[in-house]
């Protein structure tokens, strides 16, 4: 356990901030994935490929490549192998490549660049950051930039949120504004083991969330002299509980109008459902403000049925060793899609890639793109660090297609849904702190909703000042 602990200390302390990314100050992270210390999976070639790319008539060409993030364990060193062959490939390239961790604030550093005109060539970012810079005319469309051959493998499901969908810069409006480096979802983690002995069946797809309710309600209670939960779940984080909100159809806030839709009806039925859970008793004590490590612990220990976590806090469990003679966590561990009955959502976030406006090297920052989007490198890349690739064909690698865990986290992939703050700087910390107050009874759901909105449009105004 201390062991499984301290490596999920070290991930949340890399990635405390986020989202979907893009508020990385609030929000868990868009993507995280478990430190790894292993050699890569692929190896990169060391020798000079063979491509037309070599002229000798290429005037030299320093590319700056800035990556937030990047501090997963072993991260950067993978992504500079890929540009190691990336400058093998197109000789008159260099690429000076800087990873910037998430407690640096990456964000504000390229912000500031940019204002001040000195920004590198392509950034890696995270969603939603893209749709603010673009909206303030910051990036450049990437549609003309990125190889037809490449873009035809993309991943739709990550590649549509990369389109920008604003009214604030018309000229960009239905082109790329960035590119899915990777992503990552969330899915229901649930533990076979207590399934089996309150003898209630694992959770599938089309679910209601009545349904789950109920389940967790036969999972809850007494397991061999252990207090059980059936569903663990915390309201520091709004990735557990804006797919209840979003399968109604409701939107933090609608980028058509850029106001909130947090107090619509199908927002209130969306906590209505969430709050369920609590009212019924079947939430660890403390749930309100507890944090992923201790509901991680508390799955492990056995005291919790379900859970709802990224890809990470599933492989971290599946090494966790156990004593002799109970189940290994390969053979208890199920991943289930997220609920809903007839549309099923699920939080999501990436990573992408955009090009500032400043740079003055398209042509290169395009060969970057084409080869950081292409299978190989996407394959490489996400199999060493963890992520999920934004290249179908890299999905489609045997890593990914055949792993239990792997394939079903991707199966949720369908339902992925942005944490769609378009922008709006703290969001993530009016909902949380907001729904504390609904779940500690210091407010009705109505004030809890006018709360929010207020609030919210409080920072929309500010932003807009």
């Amino acid at each position: 356990m201390k062991k499984l602990i301290a490596l999920l200390l070290a991930v949340c302390m890399v990635a405390c901030l986020f989202a979907g990314c893009g508020e990385k100050e609030t929000e868990e992270p868009t993507t995280t994935a478990a430190p790894t210390t292993e050699e890569p999976t692929e190896t990169l070639p060391t020798e000079e490929p063979t491509t037309a790319s070599t002229s000798e008539e290429k005037e030299p060409v320093t590319l700056t490549f800035w990556q937030a993030g990047g501090d997963t364990v072993g991260a950067s060193s993978i992504m500079r192998l890929l540009l190691d062959k990336f400058e093998l490939m197109y000789p008159w390239i260099t690429v000076d490549y800087q990873a910037i961790p998430w407690s640096q604030d990456p964000h504000t550093q390229f912000q500031t660049a940019i204002a001040g005109g000195d920004c590198a060539d392509v950034l890696v970012l995270g969603s939603p950051l893209d749709f603010q810079l673009a909206g303030e005319g910051n990036l450049l469309p990437l549609d003309d930039l990125l190889s037809e051959e490449v873009k035809a493998t993309l991943s739709e499901v990550l590649l549509n949120n990369c389109v920008y969908s604003g009214n604030d810069n018309p000229d960009m409006q239905g082109k790329l504004m960035s590119l899915p480096l990777y992503g990552g979802t969330r899915a229901m983690l649930y533990n076979k083991e207590i399934f089996d002995f309150f003898g209630v069946e694992y959770p599938t797809e089309g679910m209601s969330h009545a349904d789950l309710l109920e389940m967790a309600k036969k999972l809850t209670g007494d397991m061999n002299g252990k207090k059980v939960y059936g569903l663990g779940t915390r309201a520091t984080t709004s990735e557990q509980y804006l797919n209840f909100v979003w399968n109604y159809g409701a939107k933090i806030i609608d980028p058509a109008t850029m106001t909130p839709g947090t107090d619509s009806e199908e927002w209130k039925k969306g906590i209505e459902d969430y709050m369920a859970f609590f009212e019924a008793g079947v939430t660890p004590e403390g749930a309100a403000t507890m944090d992923g490590t201790a509901l991680l612990q508390m799955f492990v220990n056995g005291e919790c049925a379900m859970f709802i976590a990224a890809v990470d806090y599933a492989q971290a469990i599946i090494a966790e060793p156990v004593e002799e003679g109970q189940i290994a966590w390969a053979d208890k561990l199920g991943v289930a899609p997220l609920v809903g009955e007839t549309y099923a959502t699920c939080y999501c976030g990436a990573d992408v890639v955009s090009v500032p406006a400043t740079t003055e090297n398209v042509e290169e920052a395009g060969l970057l793109l084409s080869y950081l989007m292409g299978a190989e490198a996407q394959a490489i890349y996400c199999k060493n660090v963890g992520f999920f690739p934004g290249n179908t064909e890299a999905a489609a690698d045997s890593f990914f297609a055949d792993d239990p865990i792997q394939a079903g986290f991707a199966a949720t992939m369908q339902g992925a849904h942005y944490f769609d703050n378009y922008g709006v700087p703290g969001v993530g910390t009016i909902l949380k702190e907001e729904i504390q107050k609904l779940i500690a009874g210091e407010c009705t759901i109505e004030e809890y909703q006018e709360a929010v909105t207020s609030r919210i449009n409080e920072k929309i105004a500010e932003m807009n000042a």
